[in-house]
């Protein structure tokens, strides 16, 4: 969370571990991530816009957790 009370999230990250569709009676689903971001992320994706976005979710493909949400973990940034 931000100073200003502020919380970012990272939407529709591709993950390696999670199908990106899965069959339903009711037709194919569509997971959809939400990734946490830490306060340094928000500061950092706020700064540089779109491009500071796609470099957080490069960083968290990198490091194996891009859809996982983790308090105690460090800032990639």
């Amino acid at each position: 969370m931000s100073a200003e009370g502020r919380v970012g999230v990272l939407l529709g990250q591709e993950s390696r571990s999670l199908p990106r569709l899965f069959p339903s009676p009711f037709g194919d689903v569509r997971l959809v991530t939400v990734k946490a971001l830490l306060p340094a992320e928000l500061e950092y994706a706020s700064k540089r816009g779109t491009q500071g976005a796609a470099e957080l979710a490069q960083r968290f493909a990198g490091n194996g957790e891009e859809h996982l949400a983790r308090a105690n973990r460090q800032a990639v940034v």
